[in-house]
């Protein structure tokens, strides 16, 4: 069976549609500091995402071949495919500053994603899970976009009506970790969590393992960082949420030795990376068993 959406033909994404789970990475190409490559958000969560595909799916069967398994079946083997990765949101960062980096209007990003999922939609795709990689304000307009959706409002087709039992769900990747499996996040990355926000100890481990040709640790320098001492805002990538429970209220940054870096990239290791990939995709597979089961 096909992993990826993109290597179907039409014929064989209209059988699979009703019966799979649709994986959808999200991110965008920016700058990560000179020691690691412009795709990083998207490499580090497409990479999960297809993992999570080959660890989940049933190994092909004939009997199975006619009929979508039961409820109690696809908790435990739920068919997964993984859709091209939407690389263009938007970044913070100037392309005139930093070369490489895309940014593209907030609008024409969320017209885009609406677009993409509705024409999912239509083709019979019944789950959709939407992986964001990379933040940056994406984090805000991503759920407006699903929750239209969710809402039965087409666009591309005003006419037509969204399935009732048609269901998107997103999530941040790392958030997701720092909320389901908090303990072990902080037991991959220290007793003294790094202070990782943009190309620090997670998303550098991460690269490590999966395209260590790619990063060069001699020019790794650790990037400014939020102060712990503000207890009721973000300090660190695991509690990068928080910034939305209390709004409006910044951490203090701290100085660091690395521009428009944020976190300590020479704390990250291919070991860490590892063990931080193998936690991602492990609790990731867990939530699609469950949502396919639903």
């Amino acid at each position: 069976m096909r992993l990826l959406l993109a290597e179907m033909t039409s014929d064989e994404a209209k059988y699979a549609a009703p019966r799979c789970v649709l994986l959808m990475p999200v991110a965008t190409m920016e700058q990560h500091g000179p020691h690691l490559p412009l795709h990083t958000d998207m490499d580090n969560v497409a990479q999960i995402l297809l993992e999570v595909a080959r660890r989940t799916n049933p190994p092909a069967s004939p009997s199975e071949a006619d009929a979508p398994p039961a409820r109690s079946q696809a908790r435990e083997k739920p068919r997964v495919i993984v859709a091209p990765s939407v690389w263009f949101s938007f970044s913070l960062f100037d392309p005139q500053v930093y070369p490489g980096s895309i940014r593209t209007r907030p609008d024409v990003f969320a017209s885009a994603l609406n677009d993409i999922l509705e024409s999912y939609l239509r083709a019979g795709f019944r789950k959709i899970v939407v992986v964001n990689g990379h933040g940056g304000g994406t984090e805000l307009v991503i759920p407006q976009v699903v929750r239209r959706l969710n809402s039965k409002t087409a666009s591309v087709w005003p006419d037509w009506q969204i399935p009732g039992e048609a269901r998107i769900v997103q999530f941040c990747w790392w958030v997701f970790l720092a909320e389901f499996a908090r303990e072990e996040l902080e037991r991959i990355r220290g007793k003294e969590v790094s202070l990782d926000w943009h190309g620090g100890d997670i998303e550098t481990s991460l690269q490590l393992y999966l395209r260590p040709d790619l990063v060069d640790m001699t020019k790794a320098k650790r990037g400014s960082t939020f102060s712990r001492e503000v207890k009721f805002s973000y300090h660190d990538f695991a509690d990068w949420h928080r910034q939305y429970v209390v709004e409006g209220y910044p951490g203090e940054v701290l100085a660091g030795d690395l521009d428009a870096i944020s976190g300590d990239p020479t704390a990250a290791s291919r070991e860490k990376g590892e063990a931080l990939f193998n936690l991602a995709v492990e609790q990731i597979s867990e939530f699609v068993r469950e949502f396919a089961s639903r």
